[in-house]
């Protein structure tokens, strides 16, 4: 079978191009076919791929997947590419021989807090598993591309032209760099995203690694229709190419890269005792109920360490911590939260975008035992003085922290998360509907990578009964 180098050419027509470069790349469908026509000529034969948006919460209230995946409210974009040189079938996992890429060139997202271009291990086979079958891992390769670490040739990481380059192979890189140049596009434009050879059975044969090829969005910072508008549009506008190489290449491995160090020494525990303070104001603020408090801990925490047990760490990310509490079996956390119609939750703590830990922040509520959907998430620019009432007048502490209610009932209470779930047949929400929570910070600046889980203050759940 050929084996194949995979380039993925535009997410859109590079939108808001610089005009310098606008100019000197005309930057049209003639510039991709220039690109196409240089990895031909250096001996790459090319087959078109597709690419989609991954609603899967849509897709598993039309009954066409089994559970929502505990995916956040936010976009993600699947690369689909053609199983192989011979068969032009779209898949989602993959399999990557030596000297084989990924290319992508096209705009990044419009303005948003956050987003990334992510490489991962999809699916191992384990000599010692005795079932003899593939198993799901979907674990990180190293660190994501993301809007603090582009290149790009504008003076913001967002609606730039890129090209981001996936490979294991340093010799098939400098190549595909060479293609691109030769088409037009400027060196100072192209990343590369290493799949770290020592670390994957690569090839094609039956018991090869999979690997799978998604970009993160986060919280949009500016127009949000904008941003619908790109993730929509990325069907059409995305031009995927799996390339092969018709004659075997040397591979030369890259060694694999260095990873960012989260942390920078600074913590939130000089907001420890505040938080403690916010928690006994609550309790005291609902005399006669009471309260059950619902404990987190870090999950998902690094890619590598899972590849090493051989578990799923469920699309984990270095750029983020995630905090998980409720009943999440997955991930080790198996306490039965339900909520009846007289009992509601007060989610709080600290405000890690006001703190400086992260870019964006968010608290999702799923219904978490079979359809793992969110029915219910926060981001942190709604947590603005919501802890002012367990804290005294003029406290400054109040502008890092926050407390929210989420119930099934709010009706029109403030700083209350109604927890429901819209235009979903397969899902009704109701007093015997287990949940479980995630807490998501996302990239902090100063390390441009998520945030050390030692300098962090946990996210705090209480529910609130009448009965005991």
């Amino acid at each position: 079978m050929k084996r194949t180098v995979l380039a993925y050419l535009a997410i859109g027509a590079l939108l808001s191009a610089p005009c310098a470069f606008a100019q000197q790349t005309g930057h049209d469908a003639s510039l991709v076919a220039r690109c196409q026509a240089a990895l031909r000529q250096d001996g790459f034969s090319i087959q078109p791929g597709v690419v989609s948006d991954t609603d899967w919460a849509g897709l598993y209230c039309n009954g066409e997947r089994a559970n929502a995946g505990y995916v956040n409210r936010a976009p993600y974009l699947l690369i689909r590419v053609p199983k192989s040189a011979d068969d032009p079938s779209p898949v989602e996992n993959f399999k990557l021989p030596p000297d084989e890429a990924i290319v992508l060139i096209g705009p990044t997202p419009p303005p948003t807090k956050y987003f990334g271009y992510y490489a991962f291990l999809a699916t191992r086979m384990f000599p010692n598993d005795p079932d003899g079958k593939r198993n799901p891992l979907v674990a990180t390769l190293g660190d994501a591309i993301n809007n603090a670490t582009i290149k790009t040739v504008g003076p913001t990481p967002f609606n730039q032209p890129v090209v981001v380059i996936l490979t294991p192979a340093r010799g098939t890189d400098g190549r595909i760099r060479t293609a691109l140049q030769q088409a037009g596009y400027p060196s100072a434009m192209i990343n590369t995203l290493v799949s770290p050879a020592s670390m994957l059975n690569l090839g094609e044969s039956d018991t090869a690694d999979e690997v799978t090829f998604k970009v993160r969005i986060g919280m949009s910072e500016g127009n949000p229709e904008e941003l619908t508008a790109y993730v929509r549009g990325a069907r059409t506008s995305l031009t995927v190419l799996r390339v092969t190489p018709r004659t075997n290449a040397i591979a030369n491995p890259f060694p694999v890269p260095p990873l960012r160090v989260p942390g920078t020494g600074q913590t939130e525990m000089d907001l420890m005792k505040k938080v403690d303070q916010v928690r006994e104001a609550i309790i005291a603020a609902h005399p006669g109920l009471h309260a059950v408090e619902i404990q987190s801990k870090p999950v998902g925490y690094e890619g590598y360490d899972y590849i090493q047990q051989g578990m799923n760490p469920g699309a984990d990310s270095r750029d983020t911590l995630f905090l998980a509490a409720g009943y999440l079996p997955e991930f080790g956390l198996t306490g039965r939260i339900t909520l009846a119609d007289d009992e509601f939750l007060m989610v709080y703590g600290v405000n890690h975008v006001a703190t400086g830990k992260a870019s964006y922040a968010s608290v999702n509520v799923y219904a978490s035992e079979f359809a793992k959907i969110s029915i219910g998430q926060l981001f942190h620019n709604q947590f603005a003085k919501t802890a002012a009432p367990y804290l005294p007048n003029g406290d400054a502490a109040v502008s890092r922290l926050y407390a929210y209610k989420a119930s099934r009932n709010c009706g029109d209470e403030t700083n209350c998360l109604p927890l429901r779930v819209d235009s979903c047949p397969r899902l009704t929400i109701g007093e015997h509907t287990v949940l479980g929570f995630f807490f998501r910070m996302y990239l902090e600046p100063a390390t441009r990578v998520g945030a050390a889980m030692p300098e962090i203050v946990y996210d705090r759940v209480i529910k609130f009964s009448p009965r005991p």
